[in-house]
């Protein structure tokens, strides 16, 4: 289940660029308002957090070298469990003023609209556009111990660690292993490497088009739920450019 948030800026000056940490907090504040006990469930739970969302899509950029400034946005947030996105649309309609950076230089905004989006059907074949970063490590020996290394698409690992986390993910969420499992990468373009800031850790990720061939119950999964690592920090949310060789929507810009 997916929804768009549409947002209005309501102080001047520029968002720092460095603003997903601040609007993963932002979400969970929200979340609490509406539903302190799933907030609770969720901000306590060690491991797979079943929710993503957008980096803030802007619909009239102003040039600012300082940062990122316009006047309306939009993002998208997105779980394979409804509870959580009704609960979070209804605790931005109970207090839809937020705001993102820190008490000395803070951004204000208001939300102006939250629709909550069609679903999709899905084949076994489909093209995602990243609206945010997709996050995918691995661990390897260096000097007699492990390492973490942070993967892009172009390192083999990249595509089989991308599979064994949704698929892991999947089954935590159902409580069962998908039936006829398979999954290929068959295609990356439009490749940007990016690298995020997150509670003072730099995260080297990836903006791309990304073709896959997936059951599409994993496929629909990843809709909803992200791919790769760090989804609840805004990592990892997906567009779909076509499914089945037949575009479906009008593509989000990056």
């Amino acid at each position: 289940m997916r929804c768009r948030i549409s947002v209005r800026k309501a102080s001047p000056g520029p968002l720092h660029y460095d603003y997903q940490y601040g609007l993963a907090s932002m979400l969970y504040l929200k979340l609490a308002t509406s539903n302190i006990e799933l907030a609770n469930a969720i901000h306590s739970k060690q491991g797979f957090k079943f929710y993503t969302f957008s980096n803030l899509i802007l619909e009239d950029r102003i040039p600012d070298k300082n940062g990122l400034n316009f006047r309306a946005a939009h993002f998208f947030l997105s779980s394979p469990d409804p509870e959580f996105i009704r609960s979070f649309a209804e605790g931005l309609l109970l207090e839809p003023e937020f705001f993102l950076g820190n008490k000395e230089n803070n951004t204000n905004f208001v939300i102006e609209r939250i629709e909550v989006l069609p679903s999709i059907r899905f084949e076994d074949k489909c093209v995602f556009r990243t609206l945010s970063p997709v996050y995918v490590k691995t661990l390897r020996k260096q000097e007699d111990r492990l390492v973490e290394f942070d993967l892009y698409p172009k390192d083999s690992k990249f595509h089989e660690n991308l599979h064994k986390n949704l698929l892991a993910r999947y089954e935590e969420f159902y409580g069962q292993k998908v039936d006829k499992d398979f999954f290929e990468v068959l295609g990356v373009r439009n490749f940007k490497p990016k690298r995020v800031t997150v509670e003072n850790n730099f995260r080297r990720c990836s903006l791309m088009d990304l073709t896959l061939s997936a059951n599409p119950k994993l496929l629909e999964f990843a809709y909803d739920a992200g791919l790769g690592e760090k989804n609840a920090m805004g990592f990892g949310c997906v567009d779909i450019l076509e499914v089945g060789g037949i575009q479906v929507n009008k593509v989000e810009s990056k």
